[in-house]
């Protein structure tokens, strides 16, 4: 009876085996096609993918179009499908089966696994490949890129590092207006649109625009669109939520909104920073504690878009918080 290797389970005959060919010739096929199955992980190149987006707070990462997968060891390629998005939380790993020797037409990879450690039952080590790890607040593709929060833009392609022109593809969802029973945490906005197509939500209360996070005025689940308020709803309150969607139908507009950015200064602050410049920073809106501010030397603050500096006319006081929503074009 034929003995097996302990880690990668390849046959070999026993001691005293015979007839022992048929144990012989499994373990040099298996053997063959580790070693076939290793040059060609030395030699994949991904490529593919439009834009990537890595929304930590949500542990969500996601790409515009199909992501390809070849060691051109023939003409076809294995595919990451996109658009998609999956899941990711801290010092995980994402990786998926490659086929091998793909004939006739590329091969669609079925599964993307999400795990702690790499395994898959039944399947050797060697046909399984990592496409990114999570640690802190960076992911690490397999091919040496990276993305750290809030990074959008092409990951496969992206040259050597000059910021891209490419603008990620996106719509306004009509405004919803939603008038809860008074004691509500729970909204959800109507029609519902979820992640991927979700992308962000900006909520007005009376008026007055909220702050998003779990130590501020909701959050949002941007795989079911429901928003939960951490102060519940009272009588006669009005909310409008704002919903930015991706648009895969186009392949680029002429805009998009960088993540959301939130200051709670020292008294005294004049100057606040955009972290993004011209030549592509276009718009600044600026909300002091829900309010919309006016753009304007004689208003309530200028931005100078060469240097990305935001200066108040009037100066933050003790518990001011600052909203920056900043347009990229």
């Amino acid at each position: 009876m034929s003995e097996l290797t302990p880690r990668n389970l390849f046959s070999y005959p026993s001691e005293r085996e015979e007839p022992f060919y048929t144990s012989f010739k499994d373990g040099m096929i298996a053997e063959d096609a580790a070693h076939w199955a290793n040059a060609d992980n030395g030699n994949l190149v991904y490529f593919g993918g439009g834009i990537f987006n890595w929304d930590q707070p949500n542990n969500l990462l996601w790409w515009t179009e199909n992501i390809y997968v070849s060691g051109y060891t023939t003409p076809w390629r294995a595919i990451i499908t996109g658009p998609r998005s999956v899941t990711i939380q801290e010092n995980e790993v994402i990786y998926f089966q490659m086929p091998r020797l793909v004939q006739n037409q590329d091969a669609v990879i079925p599964v993307m696994y999400r795990s702690s450690r790499v395994f898959l039952e039944g399947v050797r080590l060697h046909d399984i490949r990592i496409f990114c790890v999570r640690t802190g607040d960076t992911l690490y593709f397999a091919n040496g890129k990276s993305l750290k929060a809030g990074d959008t833009g092409p990951l496969f392609g992206a040259g050597i590092g000059v910021p891209s022109p490419i603008i990620i593809p996106h719509k306004h969802a009509v405004a919803a207006l939603i008038t809860p029973p008074p004691g509500t945490t729970l909204l959800n906005p109507l029609p519902v649109y979820i992640s991927p197509e979700l992308a962000r939500d900006d909520v007005f209360r009376n008026g007055q625009l909220l702050v998003e996070g779990v130590t501020e005025d909701y959050t949002v689940n941007l795989l079911t669109g429901e928003i939960t308020l951490t102060v519940p709803s009272i009588l006669l309150d009005k909310f409008i939520v704002w919903r930015e969607l991706r648009d895969t139908a186009v392949p680029a507009t002429t805009h998009t909104h960088a993540p959301k950015l939130l200051y709670t200064p020292l008294p005294g602050t004049v100057m606040l920073a955009t972290l993004i410049v011209s030549p592509f920073l276009a718009r600044v809106d600026v909300f002091k504690n829900g309010q919309l501010l006016v753009e304007g030397a004689t208003h309530d603050y200028t931005v100078d878009f060469v240097l990305g500096i935001i200066t108040l006319n009037v100066a933050s006081v003790v518990l001011d918080k600052f909203e920056i929503h900043r347009e990229i074009a």
